[in-house]
Parts: structure tokens; sequence; C-alpha cells
């Protein structure tokens, strides 16, 4: 439960963060964010639960990160808010993102038992061991009724299309070493999420 000092310790984070985002691009004209910042962020207004300010705040990363790849902590925290503001769409295309960030993050916040893929990876976001990095306050701020809706999207039919095709197309590019095959491939997986649309 957050307590009203939670909340102040929050909002004081929150105004510090942005107001060095801001300070960079002042400076520099735009903002590099080696520290990924803006990706504390979307924790932080998550734990706050002011989708007002969420909703704000996603607005104006999207409009100064608009090509950021993003990282799995920040999907999920994305993920939910959205749920939670009823744009159910946005919503469940993001958990599909966060789902294809890390194969392992939905299965753990679920309880559920995984095992690891036998698939390549791209980044180190996407190994089992990530799930470590994801603050205990955010687990712990998941109510039953978020659990419940990523579990029914989790599970839905293209949840699984898109997830199985996704673990074929990285169990492939373990042993493919052609640059133009590999890249046709690629391609196809970057794709997967317009199911959705």
């Amino acid at each position: 439960m957050i307590t009203d000092q939670d909340k102040k310790k929050l909002k004081s984070k929150i105004s510090r963060y942005k107001s060095a985002l801001n300070k960079e691009k002042k400076i520099h004209g735009f903002i590099n964010d080696g520290a990924g910042k803006r990706y504390i962020l979307f924790s932080l207004y998550f734990l706050l639960d002011d989708l007002k300010k969420s909703k704000k705040y996603f607005e104006w990363y999207k409009a100064e990160f608009d090509d950021d790849s993003g990282e799995p902590v920040q999907k999920l925290c994305w993920a939910v808010s959205l749920f939670r503001m009823k744009h159910m769409d946005e919503g469940k295309y993001m958990l599909a993102d966060l789902m294809l960030s890390n194969l392992y993050i939905i299965p753990k916040v679920l309880g559920l038992d995984i095992k690891k893929y036998d698939i390549w990876h791209s980044s180190s976001d996407e190994f089992i061991d990530y799930f470590d990095y994801i603050p205990n306050e955010v687990l712990e701020s998941l109510s039953e009724k978020d659990k419940n809706w990523i579990e029914e999207s989790y599970d839905s039919f293209v949840f699984k299309r898109i997830r199985q095709r996704y673990i074929e197309i990285y169990h492939n590019l373990l042993t493919i070493k052609d640059s133009e095959e590999r890249g046709q491939i690629l391609e196809e997986s970057y794709s997967l999420l317009d199911q959705l649309k």
C-alpha cells in the first residue's frame, strides 16, 4: 500500500527526473538519457497510479522518443496503465510487445512454471533473469484485476499464435548464418505485432 509519504517521494523523484531530461534537451537540443530515466519514469507513474499524469507522460515520451524500442519493465507498467485507463486495444498491443521483448516476464508475473527457451536472444533484456530487475513495488502494485487481464490476454488465441511464431523464428536464428536469410526472418518477427492492429 502506497502511503501519502510514499506518494510525496514519488512525485519528488518524478519532478527531478523530468527536470533532468528537459535540461538535457535544452542544453543539447536532444535527450540522450544514458541512465534510462525515461524508462524509470514509467515505473514511478505506475506506482503513483495517477492515470491522468501517466497519460500525459506517455504522450510526451512518444513525441520525444518516437523510434525508441523501450525495455520490459517500462512496457509492463505502460500496458497495465493503459488497461486501467480502459484503452484496451493499446493495452493489449503493449502487453504483446512486452511478451515479445521478454518471453519470461508475463509467466513469472502470473506465477506459472516456465522453461528456458532454446532461442537466440538479441539483447540482455530478453534473458530469463531479467525478471529480477523489476522493482518489487511494481509487482506488488499489480491488482488481481490487472493479473486477470494479463492472463486472459496471454492465453488468448492471437497471443499464443504470435508467441509460438516468435519462438520458432528465434529458435531458427540459432543456426541461420546467411545474413540475407536472417534479415528476412527477422523482418517477419518485427511484423508479428501487426496481428493485433
